[in-house]
């Protein structure tokens, strides 16, 4: 799996650049604390982060090791390859989601009384943290606290509202934002170089808009359209177009023509678009997302911010504002539809109407 196969593993090939940028301070820092909470949607690199940090702290050529003046781990040592292969005794992996009961908790409490076996540090990486139960929390409470000195905490989680605030209030957090589209297609461009395969940005940008914001996806994506390339460089044909990888991460390169046709208000092209666009095999929820991109952007430009859009449109600020209200509604509507197409269509017919009523007719 490329997501795991490419996972960064150091530093400087963080991918969420203002993570790497932060971790970089707490590391610098003359005192590492002992506790952190690592918070942000999925796939954004939060285990990637902690075993690079426990790695760091751990490393037997670094700065830790009043070796070489770098945070940097070395990627070498056998501290570093115990940590990247998951076999380092003492950098436990906890998921919380199924060690989440107080007995669960009470034997970490327990295993954390020990010094270090191998390692200058015991580091706890708990993912999902906000799993446990409410006992549980307030058992490890006192440890999360005052933990040996030797003894690190890296608690991961999706649903920082979830914990409790005493729990937060312990932990230094480290929030890891949406992957943005750069950052996703950077990686791409990583990817491919270690797979000896040759991709355009534009090939890049259209996997980065379906990646749902996360490197994880972008690259299980990207693991695919790499799989069916090698396919037909091995039968001797032509590699994907640009079309076809569209085609593939389920988005049309033509969405911008639904807003031209939303643009001159007319309903029956709009609908033609779509049902043409799930014909082929589009995604009616990233269409909504692009459409909302779009507004979003359109809205910037008209609060005289500067956008740079290639295509320029002729919306009100009352016509935008209405369109991101609809379609924001539409995009909450899609799980609960049993037509994928329905709550768009809805939602462009509402625009249609309330559009008469914005102009008095």
């Amino acid at each position: 799996m490329f997501y795991l196969k490419y996972r960064p593993q150091s530093i400087g090939e963080i991918d969420n650049k203002e993570v790497s940028v932060r971790m970089t301070t707490l590391l610098n820092a003359t005192t590492i604390p002992h506790s952190f909470l690592f918070t942000g949607p999925k796939g954004t690199g939060k285990t990637s982060s902690a075993r690079i940090f426990a790695k760091a702290v751990n490393c037997d050529t670094n700065v830790f090791a009043k070796g070489k003046g770098t945070i940097e781990p070395c990627n070498i040592c056998l501290n570093c390859r115990s940590i990247t292969a998951g076999n380092a005794i003492d950098v436990v992996e906890i998921d919380g989601a199924s060690a989440r009961k107080i007995d669960d908790m009470r034997n970490l409490i327990d295993s954390v009384k020990f010094m270090p076996v191998a390692n200058r540090y015991k580091v706890y990486i708990v993912d999902e943290v906000h799993m446990l139960t409410h006992e549980a929390f307030n058992a490890f409470l006192k440890t999360l606290e005052e933990p040996p000195s030797k003894t690190l905490f890296i608690l991961a989680t999706t649903e920082p509202d979830a914990l409790p605030s005493t729990i937060v209030s312990r932990c230094i957090q480290v929030h890891f934002h949406k992957a943005q589209k750069s950052e996703i297609v950077a990686m791409l461009m990583r990817i491919a170089q270690g797979e000896d395969v040759i991709v355009n940005d534009e090939i890049c940008n259209a996997i980065a808009s379906a990646s749902d914001y996360s490197f994880r996806d972008g690259a299980k994506i990207f693991e695919e359209i790499v799989a069916r390339i090698k396919d037909l460089k091995k039968k001797g044909k032509a590699s994907l177009s640009v079309e076809d990888i569209y085609e593939i991460v389920g988005v049309r390169k033509d969405n911008a023509h639904l807003l031209a046709l939303l643009e001159k208000h007319d309903l029956k092209k709009s609908f033609e678009y779509i049902e043409a666009y799930a014909e082929k095999g589009g995604d009616c929820k990233r269409l909504i997302e692009t459409l909302l991109d779009m507004m979003h952007e359109l809205l910037l430009k008209k609060s005289d911010l500067t956008v740079d859009m290639k295509v320029q449109y002729q919306f009100t600020l009352s016509e935008i504002t209405l369109l991101i209200k609809l379609l924001q509604e539409a995009y909450t509507m899609m799980q609960y539809s049993p037509i994928e197409t329905l709550p768009l269509e809805i939602a462009i017919v509402e625009y249609m109407n309330k559009f008469k009523t914005l102009k008095g007719q």
